[in-house]
């Protein structure tokens, strides 16, 4: 026997695979880098793997020259293929892998026994890299491509990122032969597949020191298909995620010590929260939150306050303001987590169902990785091109409401698969009550939740949905915030089923057009009520924009994507700048007229030949205006008149409207017959009547306050409030028709305004029940303080620090109760110039430790939710849409009686407690029958609740598209 055959058989320290394919530029570099080691107790095993150039000369040269190289030559297979072939040859007590473009430091291998001799129990190492920019040969010393996870938790951080570079890595022989080698089936994360197989049953430990250098170049594979890599992660991840529980996922954490399983709970659901995650690479899925889900709500978990973390958390996450792919997942989860004894089973998911669905959400967004996705199924996946049908619909959540009972179950679960393959995104939501079905079941093409009932407490966590189908059988949706209803009569197969729903999204063409003409597009209660409309109004006959006459001084909320919004300010800056004057006017009020109005618009009214009659025209129609007349409001009979047209200050009226109405009138000419103008409050009624004299179209006013309390306060000036009366009652007079909330504000414009009682209509405004009750379910940090610091009677007011909200008297009655020896708590949210003024009176009366005043809160809905009472003190509130959005929290009220809308929405006080107003003792003895009887607190609970109801805005909202419908799409039809 000769000395090269016993050297044969002698087992090596390392073996070092080395897959290559048409790297013939590279290959003597990396085989270099290994003659160069300076611990020389290795092989390796060079693989072939079919290339085409010089590689396998090359390999063939240096396996002559030195005994320690091995060759294998293949046909092409695939770096997988490649690497098991190595494997299959490998003799030596520790595997290595070098990428055959690669390097490895001179001292890899010795670093490598070093840490081998300091961890004997250990089979497997990684270290830090260095990276080779191949175009400029600059060296960059990395770290990992991802965070270094705790022991614990080195699996699960897999799913967020691959840390792991594969040729730093050293693996005991035995180990990997436990595990199995490389899944030939993944072309580009083949080894992050293996990662997590020998991270489930052995700790991986981290080297930190730079033992290779990886090479970029763009010949590489993550290169040329970039994005496969991604794709092939999120398979092998979702894959492993199927065949592992929960306790798997996390093999070295101890789950029975609460403190180590809340850390691994914690740690999952970082991972899990995040859209970033490789995990999701092929688009958003359960299968992470499913497992977490399994363990902590079955007995296997002996933590029960895991199940509040866990919860707590998706509730977070729910809250996004988003109607992508990623937020309706976790609306879906709220839901679920939040029925009393829910029941989760993981129900694997495959990843082509995911990748496929992934697939027509980017299709239909336009999204730029739509061909990419398509391309990676097509490879490696053998997705034909017939699979591919173009969608013939949007990505819309549709939710079927189905009673368990049903006999029709299965055609509607039918559909909704059918819908799913389209590019809907649909929930089937199931009123099953308790059982031992899972809550959540993940399918294909959509998800079931199952519930114990259609309520207040379940649906509205759903946030915003396009079509909600329900059976006849079905209770009121009032709770679910969708755009379009469809009520289906049983019997139904499947394809009548999809037919319906697919015609519910057909719309009419063209759509007339609804403008709303606002102020701003966010201020106080009239803009929220534009606002809920907006969202809910029937896209199937109308299209609404926003036209804005100033530019908005706060950030407001998200309009639907298909809302226009206008500001008339900055559009007529851009289009209409003044380029020279055609008559020099003979007086100051000349002169600002042609200083304010632009020269288009002047030309078209002709200013320039008529400004003396205009004048003269205005002052004639003030008279007839201002001349007393006998008007009617139901029995009551009244003289009104205002006063001499002398005193009347049009000129600073006039700066002030004018360019809105310029604007308006521009604006609303580009979109031809049919547009129809909402303006809302006062200054927008104006304009829109203004705007007439060059553009004459329909315009309907929506108002939403006590005119006669409201307008003193805007216009101080004696003279510019008796313009601006004339210009608003001429204004209302003019509209096709007024909507007001109360009758006591319909009554307030037809006796002090003379408008007249038959263009008057009553139109409540509309509360959003489930998007409010929704919102009052997120988690504020400050309000969980609040409820902790206060284990009182806890008392909350939202409203601007105003005057007008009377805050003397709700602190003079906080007073009252302190003086009574009542503990408790009042919560004033809100903000305004007032403020300062109510911090000296809380001072003042010693309150500092019963009233806390929060600012003004984006969402104020969790403190009203937190409350034992909501106070309502105002001057006068003409509809105090406040009231109903504490009664859809399940919040007592007690209101001032002040006019005009406290006591129609209480119903005379059948649904909340009324008080005289100004009368401090009274309002403290409200409060004190509230703590004293919960039975009435109780009862004012669930009948508030039910009288919201009657406001919700799918209630409210056929009033305004019936009044739409009446108003003539033809201008020439409007009374002039």
């Amino acid at each position: 026997m000769n000395n090269q055959d016993e050297k044969m058989r002698t087992t090596p320290f390392a073996t070092i695979v080395i897959p290559t394919f048409n790297q013939d530029s590279y290959l003597r570099q990396a085989l270099d880098s290994l003659l160069a080691q300076t611990d020389s107790d290795w092989e390796a095993i060079i693989v072939n793997d079919g290339s085409t150039d010089n590689t396998r000369s090359i390999a063939d040269d240096y396996a002559a020259r030195d005994s320690r190289f091995r060759c294998i030559h293949k046909s092409n297979g695939g770096v997988a293929s490649a690497l098991n072939a190595g494997l299959e040859h490998a003799r030596g007590d520790w595997i290595h892998w070098l990428s055959s473009d690669d390097l490895f430091e001179p001292h890899k291998l010795a670093v490598n026994r070093q840490w081998i001799e300091q961890n004997p129990d250990s089979n497997f190492f990684f270290s830090y890299f260095t990276l080779l920019r191949e175009p400029t040969g600059e060296r960059e010393r990395r770290e990992l491509w991802g965070p270094l996870p705790a022991a614990e938790n080195q699996l699960l951080t897999l799913f967020y990122r691959n840390y792991i570079n594969g040729i730093s890595i050293c693996i005991r022989g035995a180990a990997w032969r436990e595990i199995g080698f490389f899944d030939e089936s993944l072309r580009y994360a083949q080894d992050y597949d293996l990662w997590l197989r020998l991270l489930q049953k052995h700790r991986g430990v981290f080297i930190p020191e730079w033992t290779v250098v990886s090479r970029n170049h763009i010949a590489q594979g993550s290169e040329t298909f970039p994005d496969a890599c991604y794709y092939d992660t999120a398979k092998a991840a979702l894959r492993f995620i199927n065949e592992h529980s929960f306790p798997e996922l996390v093999p070295f954490a101890d789950l029975r010590h609460q403190e180590t399983a809340k850390k691994a709970i914690v740690c999952a659901l970082d991972v899990a929260t995040d859209p970033s995650s490789f995990l999701y690479c092929l688009g958003p899925h359960t299968a992470l939150l499913s497992r977490i889900l399994e363990w902590v709500f079955s007995d296997a978990c002996i933590h029960p306050d895991l199940k509040a973390t866990v919860k707590n958390r998706i509730d977070a996450m729910s809250f996004a303001e988003s109607n992508d792919d990623w937020t309706w997942m976790w609306r879906q989860l709220a839901i679920a987590t939040n029925e009393e004894l829910p029941v989760f089973h993981h129900n694997p998911q495959p990843h082509l169902a995911l990748a496929m669905r992934e697939w027509r959400s980017k299709q239909i967004s336009d999204h730029a990785k739509q061909k990419t996705l398509r391309d990676y199924l097509s490879r490696f996946d053998g997705i034909e091109d017939e699979r591919f049908l173009p969608s013939s619909s949007s990505n819309s959540r549709i939710v079927f409401l189905v009673n368990v009972e049903t006999e029709d179950a299965a055609a509607w679960l039918d559909a909704a698969g059918r819908l799913g393959k389209r590019g809907f995104r649909p929930l089937v939501l199931f009123e099953s009550g308790a059982g031992d079905l899972p809550t959540f079941d993940t399918l294909d093409w959509f998800n079931i939740v199952r519930i114990a009932a259609f309520d207040s407490h379940s649906l509205p966590r759903l946030g915003d949905v396009e079509l909600l189908v329900t059976e006849r059988s079905a209770p009121e949706a009032v709770w679910v915030s969708t755009l379009s209803s469809l009520i289906l009569e049983a019997g139904l197969c499947a394809g009548d089923i999809e037919n319906r729903v697919l015609s519910a999204f057909e719309r009419r063409q063209p759509r007339r057009p609804i403008i709303f003409l606002e102020r701003v597009t966010w201020g106080g209660g009239a803009e929220r009520v534009v606002y809920d409309i907006i969202r809910h109004l029937n896209r199937k006959f109308y299209q609404p924009s926003v036209w804005t006459m100033f530019p908005d001084h706060t950030t407001p909320p998200a309009l639907p994507d298909d809302v226009e919004i206008l500001n008339l300010h900055e559009s007529a800056l851009r289009d209409w700048a003044p380029t020279g004057e055609t008559v020099t006017p003979p007086t100051r009020f000349h002169r600002i007229y042609h200083r304010v109005v632009p020269l288009r618009l002047r030309g078209k009214l002709q200013l320039g030949r008529v400004i003396t009659s205009l004048k003269q025209r205005l002052r004639g129609l003030a008279r007839a205006a201002l001349r007393p007349r006998l008007i009617s409001v139901g029995s009551l009979t009244t003289h009104n008149s205002m006063t001499s047209p002398a005193e009347l200050d049009f000129v600073a009226s006039m700066l002030h409207h004018n360019p809105s109405a310029a604007g308006l009138a521009r604006a609303v000419t580009g979109l031809g017959d049919g547009a129809l103008v909402v303006s809302v409050m006062e200054e927008a009624a104006v304009a829109a009547w203004l705007a007439q004299a060059e553009a004459p179209f329909p315009y309907i006013a929506s108002l939403h306050t006590v005119e006669s309390a409201c307008l003193p306060d805007n216009y101080p000036s004696p003279g510019r409030l008796k313009a601006e009366r004339w210009l608003f009652s001429a204004a209302c007079n003019r509209a096709t028709a007024v909507t007001m909330p109360t009758n006591g504000c319909m009554t307030d414009l037809a006796v002090n305004f003379l408008v007249s009682s038959s263009k008057i209509r009553k139109i409540p405004n509309p509360v959003d029940c489930s998007k409010v009750r929704w919102l009052s379910f997120q988690q504020d940090p400050a309000v969980q303080r609040w409820k902790a610091a206060s284990p009182v009677f806890r008392l909350v007011h939202v409203g601007r620090l105003d005057p007008q909200k009377n805050h003397n008297l709700l602190l003079f009655a906080c007073r009252e109760l302190k003086s009574r020896g009542r503990a408790f708590s009042l919560a004033i949210v809100g903000d305004g110039h007032a403020r300062r003024d109510i911090e000296n009176t809380v001072r003042e009366y010693k309150l500092e430790n019963e009233v806390i005043l929060v600012g003004e809160q984006k969402n104020p809905f969790p403190w009203i939710a937190a409350a034992d009472s909501l106070l309502l003190t105002s001057r006068f509130e003409a509809f105090a849409l406040v009231l109903l959005e504490a009664m859809v929290c399940e919040t007592p009220v007690i209101s001032v009686d002040c006019p005009v809308g406290p006591a129609e929405v209480l119903n005379n006080g059948e649904f909340g407690l009324l008080v005289s107003p100004n009368d401090p003792v009274a309002m403290a003895d409200a409060v004190e029958r509230l703590i004293q009887d919960p039975q009435l607190a109780l009862r004012l609970k669930k009948a508030g609740h039910e009288r919201a109801k009657l406001f919700d805005v799918k209630s409210i909202l056929p009033l305004w598209e019936a009044l739409i419908d009446e108003t003539p799409a033809i201008p020439e039809a409007i009374d002039s």
